[in-house]
């Protein structure tokens, strides 16, 4: 039930602040998302793991289509990318192989949200790591370098 309940959530903050939405009008403002280097991602990780941020999981992406969600379970982490646009799709394929090379479980599942192309659901792909922190922001890493072909000083938005 508490599963359940998480995934709800997740859903709904994931259609409001998720990758597609990189910066928002309020009150006459933008304000953005804070943006950090990869090597900085243990940082946020770090973050997350004492519970202070403001949800139970962070993104990060530099264009929108890059982006990977790191979801803390029973003190683990585990990776997730979620297909929103028809441009990320591809990259579904290219992140089972990296998976399956690198041995991580895979599965597949959805959040209920409604993607931007043609189907009831947005796909998404959880990549099962179980990783500690140090581990979660190499393998963050090298999914950004080796899938998305980011460099070392690409800025990422945090999200949300």
């Amino acid at each position: 039930m508490k599963s359940i309940i998480i995934m709800g959530i997740l859903s709904g903050i994931l259609s409001l602040f998720g990758c597609g939405n990189k910066t928002e009008k309020s009150q006459g403002f933008i304000q953005r998302a804070k943006q950090i280097e990869i090597a900085q991602l243990g940082g946020e990780l770090k973050l997350l793991e004492q519970n202070k941020t403001e949800f139970d999981f962070i993104g990060i992406t530099s264009n929108g289509i890059d982006c990977i969600y790191f979801v803390q379970d029973n003190s683990k982490f585990q990776i997730e990318f979620e297909a929103m646009t028809d441009q990320q799709i591809p990259y579904i394929d290219k992140l089972k192989t990296f998976a399956t090379q690198n041995g991580f479980e895979i599965q597949m599942t959805t959040y209920g949200n409604k993607p931007q192309y043609d189907a009831k659901e947005a796909p998404v792909l959880k990549i099962i790591t179980n990783s500690n922190l140090e581990k979660t922001a190499e393998i963050g890493q090298k999914i950004q370098q080796d899938i998305f072909k980011n460099k070392a000083e690409t800025k990422y938005d945090v999200v949300p």
